[in-house]
C-alpha cells in the first residue's frame, strides 16, 4: 500500500484555498541519515512526543512514508509521504477533509542537517494567520527539540567505543547500594555492552541500558513489575527472561547480562 492521497508528492493536490501560515528554519545537530531515519519512524510519535500526540495507530507504512490513525474511531488520520530525495509532506485529515499540509525540506551539512518547514492550512482568514503560524512554529520547535536529542543519542551509540573486557570490579557493594538508594544510576560496560545495576528482591542484578530495538535508553527500571522500558518507542522487556513483552509484534530481546559476584566486599561483573 502507499499514500491514499492522489498525487501525494505534489503541492496542494486537492486544489484547496491553501494559506501559508509560517516558515520554520532550523539547523539540526545530527546527520541527514539520522533525520531521514527519524522521519520514517512513526512508532516514536506517541512515546517521545507524548504531549503532542494522544493517539497514534499505524494503518500502513513503507519507504514511501506512513499513514496513522489519529483517533480510535478512525475518522482522522495523518499521512506522511516522501516527495523527493530532500523533501517530504505531512497532511492531516478529519472525516475525509484535509485540514493541513506541512512541507519539510532537508539539506545535509556534514554532521548537521538544515531543516525548513512550511505550514499551510486551507481557508484561513488573514487576521488568524499570525496566531496560527506561531502555534505551529512553537509545536515544531518542541518536536524537533525532542527528535534532535534522540537522534544525537542514537548517533553517539552507533559510533562510541565500548569496553571489551569480560570482567570488571565495580567497587564496594555498600557504596553501590548507597548510590541506588539515592536514586543514582550505576552503569558499567563488559563485552562491548552497557549495563546498569538494579536491586530486585534484595539482589543486585545487571540490566542492559540500551534498547535492542533502536538503541534507546533503558534507564527506567520498574522493579515491582519486573520490566524495563524504552521512552523512545515504548518497548518493554521482562528483566528476568529478556523477552520483549510490548509491543507484541517485536522480535527483539535483551542481551544476556553478566553475573554479579560478591568478593571481599566488592561487586565483580563477569560475563560467562
Amino acid at each position: 500500500m502507499s499514500a491514499i492521497q492522489h498525487h501525494a508528492e505534489t503541492f496542494n493536490p486537492n486544489a484547496l484555498n491553501m494559506v501559508q501560515l509560517a516558515t520554520y528554519d532550523r539547523l539540526i545537530l545530527a546527520p541527514l541519515v539520522r533525520v531521514w531515519e527519524n522521519v520514517l519512524d512513526w512508532e516514536h510519535l506517541p512515546y517521545l512526543h507524548d504531549t503532542s500526540f494522544n493517539y497514534v495507530e499505524l494503518d500502513t507504512g513503507g519507504q514511501w512514508g506512513w499513514r496513522t490513525w489519529s483517533n480510535a474511531d478512525h475518522t482522522g488520520h495523518v499521512e506522511l509521504a516522501v516527495a523527493s530525495a530532500d523533501s517530504y509532506v505531512a497532511r492531516s485529515y478529519q472525516a475525509g477533509h484535509q485540514v493541513s499540509e506541512i512541507w519539510t525540506t532537508l539539506t545535509g551539512a556534514g554532521d548537521s542537517t538544515q531543516v525548513q518547514v512550511r505550514f499551510f492550512m486551507p481557508d484561513i482568514a488573514e487576521n488568524k494567520i499570525e496566531k496560527l503560524g506561531q502555534v505551529m512554529t512553537n509545536l515544531y520547535t518542541q518536536l524537533w527539540d525532542e527528535d534532535e536529542a534522540m537522534m544525537q543519542q542514537r548517533q553517539k551509540r552507533l559510533h562510541e567505543h565500548r569496553d571489551n573486557r569480560r570482567e570488571r570490579n565495580l567497587g564496594k557493594e555498600a557504596n553501590i547500594r548507597s548510590k541506588l538508594a539515592c536514586g543514582d544510576a550505576v552503569t558499567f560496560q563488559v563485552k562491548r555492552r552497557e549495563y546498569q545495576i538494579a536491586e530486585i528482591e534484595g539482589r543486585l542484578v545487571a540490566i542492559p541500558t540500551i534498547c535492542p530495538h533502536l538503541m534507546g535508553p533503558l534507564l527506567a527500571v520498574d522493579t515491582h513489575a519486573g520490566v524495563v522500558r524504552c521512552p523512545w518507542h515504548g518497548y518493554q522487556f521482562d528483566i528476568k527472561s529478556g523477552e520483549c513483552i510490548f509491543p507484541e509484534h517485536a522480535d527483539c530481546k535483551l542481551p544476556a547480562a553478566p553475573e554479579l559476584i560478591l568478593g571481599n566486599g566488592n561487586i565483580i561483573a563477569r560475563m560467562s
